[in-house]
């Protein structure tokens, strides 16, 4: 709420100041009485202020929902509410000649904000609010605030009873997400030295619904969110000698207090067993630090030698401790009493990471650059978890207490990372119309993990000596770039090699990415852009005989994308373009066949279509139209079926068709009148039922004061 209130009143101080000085100004722009050998000039303020142009404009109106379908997947997807709202703002104050009293420009944006409070507040799913001010050769200050509503309810995913219309799904989300980054640079036009000073904020807070699995059954738990984290940042930029430098130092501190709450009995999800929570609660208060010191340099050196070096540290500590408590019944019917769980722990992650870059200038049509890094992290957790279990029986005879039972385990686990990184290119112009480039990449990265868990009745095992992983790629690199005439651009680029990854102790995966784009402007008037992507990636131990072994991946990947954009004059425009995305993989898994244990493979298809068309026209000085239609299709797997049980073929086909038009008409100098419209018609090929059709009209009327933009 103090947010909201610091926000709102800040948008007001920058609204009202661009009022104060639009009078002002309409005042300066009054004729000199007679007599008077001087005459304010046109669009200034005078006076100890300095001389200030204002441009400012704010845009307000209401919007409206009709919705048919599932409202739920609508939220989940758009989540606009109808209502009033502030839909855009803007305000630039900027002083002519430097010599503002405060600031020498101001600039205030906004858009998404609406009106009211709680449930009942109009909003957008997006709100920004951004601010720049700047005092030539005194400060710079810059600050974005977002605010974002995520709302998720989808039948399709965690839900226990997708064709019951009285059952919704047991995961869901309704948080408020804000944003806030706010840095200030102190002296920003010396070269030799400024300060750097910064804050961010991150606040997630709402209901949620989660599961929570329990003597066998599953079951849907009040989950509120409550995170916070909030950074601080000093630092410097400095020039000496030949080398430019930049340090920074940070802090970083974190909590999250979700709770997670069962406030009436649950029979859980399995109704064929008589599991029963009739409370259930956990705290899992989480608090954590992370310091960090950021410092780069760099220096070019007789023109020839670019050097760029930087270094960074943090170290991360996390501590939590939980407590849960839980009554009802358990599988075989017995009552539980009391099943406590306590918990203590603290997880420690220092990282470094340095690299230093070299561009060498042989000529000026060769150049050689080399950029070497390492990265260096050490995981280090331990807790302590304590189980208290009181249970009782009924029989037709009474209750009988059980015996209890106390447990502690001690658990410990470190990870330590190193990679080493290098890569090496070579570009080289054959001719102002063609370029090329070559290059080498490689890496090797060591791994060491150890652990321990041991439990306080049972005596301690053999020491367990650490699992090592070891391994390096190499990666080749060739690129182009042509003109083959003035009006047309060619790039091509290739990548092949191996690709690690930081904690899947698998081999590495060997692959193939190519891009390719063309660029064509036959006039200025006209240009035409298509692109073609494609990546293939595959474990090369997931092959064996032809039969794809457990957990091996075969992905394949190709993105087309194309778009022609015509203006034949500020009045008129035409886009239009088509992007075609399909991809493959194929996973080798393990499952339970009929209490079995099998292989298997898992086939996933995607086939998806975008194509838009938008167009803008001035029908008259004072009307202007503008309209688009956007067209989603994936028919996923197609007529593709599975031919046997350990086959799993799995796609998601959806279409959605977005058209939208808005008409613009300027009623007055100074204010113009817009009303639109969009339509959404998203369906999916499954039946639960997440299929809508929305319609979201809305009309504003926005005012230009100063000068109109």
């Amino acid at each position: 709420m103090k947010n909201r209130i610091g926000f709102t009143l800040l948008f007001l101080l920058g609204f009202a100041l661009g009022l104060v000085l639009m009078v002002k100004d309409a005042r300066a722009q009054q004729p000199a009485p007679t007599g008077s050998s001087a005459q304010a000039p046109s669009g200034t303020q005078n006076g100890n202020g300095g001389n200030y142009e204002v441009i400012s404009s704010i845009e307000i109106g209401a919007r409206g929902i009709l919705i048919h379908g599932n409202a739920d997947k609508y939220r989940s997807d758009l989540n606009y509410t109808p209502g009033f709202r502030l839909f855009d703002e803007s305000l630039l104050v900027q002083s002519k000649n430097n010599d503002g009293f405060l600031f020498d420009k101001l600039m205030v944006n906004s858009f998404g904000w609406g009106f009211g409070e709680g449930r009942h507040r109009a909003h957008d799913p997006n709100a920004n609010l951004r601010v720049n001010a700047e005092k030539v050769g005194a400060y710079k200050f810059d600050a974005n605030y977002r605010r974002m509503n995520y709302f998720n309810l989808l039948t399709n995913f965690a839900n226990p009873f997708p064709l019951d219309r009285t059952k919704t799904s047991q995961h869901t989300f309704n948080t408020e997400i804000r944003q806030g980054d706010f840095d200030l640079t102190l002296l920003p036009q010396n070269e030799r030295f400024k300060i750097n000073l910064g804050y961010s904020l991150n606040r997630n807070s709402g209901p949620s619904v989660t599961t929570y699995d329990y003597q066998r059954d599953e079951f849907p738990v009040l989950s509120p969110v409550k995170y916070e984290a909030n950074e601080y940042r000093a630092g410097f930029d400095a020039k000496l000698w030949v080398f430019d430098l930049s340090f920074m130092q940070g802090w970083r501190y974190f909590k999250d207090d979700t709770e997670y709450i069962v406030d009436m009995p649950q029979a859980g999800n399995n109704t064929t067993n008589t599991s029963v929570i009739n409370t259930f609660k956990r705290d899992l208060p989480t608090r954590g630090t992370t310091p960090f010191t950021r410092l780069s340099l760099h220096s070019l050196l007789a023109k020839r030698v670019d050097i760029t070096g930087r270094w960074v540290y943090s170290n991360s500590e996390t501590n939590f401790n939980l407590l849960e408590t839980i009554t009802g019944k358990d599988s075989t019917g017995n009552n539980i009493i009391l099943d406590k769980f306590t918990s203590k722990g603290k997880v420690s992650r220092p990282t470094a990471m340095g690299d230093v870059g070299v561009t060498v200038f042989i000529t000026d049509k060769l150049r050689i650059s080399n950029t070497f890094r390492v990265n260096n992290f050490r995981i280090n957790g331990a807790s302590t978890v304590a189980e208290d279990l009181l249970r009782s029986r009924t029989t037709a005879f009474g209750t009988t207490p059980l015996p209890p039972v106390f447990i502690t385990t001690d658990y410990g686990r470190t990870t330590n990372y190193r990679r080493f990184f290098n890569q090496i290119e070579i570009d080289y112009d054959f001719a102002p119309q063609l370029s090329a480039h070559f290059g080498h990449r490689y890496t090797d990265r060591h791994i060491e993990l150890m652990g321990f868990e041991q439990a306080s009745n049972v005596p301690p095992g053999a020491e367990i000596e650490p699992d090592v992983f070891d391994n390096r790629t190499n990666t080749y690199l060739f690129g182009v770039k042509a003109r083959p005439i003035r009006q047309w651009s060619l790039y091509f680029d290739a990548e092949h090699g191996e690709a690690d990854n930081v904690f899947t102790r698998v081999d590495n995966y060997e692959f193939t990415n190519l891009r390719i784009r063309s660029i064509l402007r036959p006039n200025r008037n006209l240009a035409i852009n298509a692109s073609l992507v494609t990546k293939d990636n595959s474990n090369p131990a997931a092959l064996s005989n032809f039969v794809l072994d457990p957990f091996g991946v075969n992905i394949d990947s190709r993105i087309f994308t194309s778009s022609v954009d015509w203006t034949p004059s500020g009045k008129f425009y035409l886009s239009g373009g088509y992007t075609h995305s399909r991809m493959t993989s194929d996973v080798g898994i393990i499952f339970f066949l009929a209490g079995v244990k099998t292989t298997g493979r898992s086939q996933y298809f995607f086939r998806d279509n975008f194509a838009f068309v938008s167009a803008f026209i001035e029908l008259h000085p004072r009307v202007r139209l503008y309209g688009a239609y956007r067209i989603h299709y994936d028919d996923g797997q197609g007529d593709r079926v599975s031919t046997s049980p350990t086959l799993l073929i799995t796609s998601y086909p959806v279409q959605s068709y977005s058209p939208e038009a808005r008409v613009s008409v300027k009623v007055h100098q100074r204010v113009d009148w817009i009303a639109g419209w969009q339509y959404f018609d998203f369906k999916e090929r499954f039946g639960n039922r997440q299929f809508y059709q929305a319609h979201l009209p809305y009309t504003s009327l926005r005012f230009y004061f100063g000068r109109r933009e």
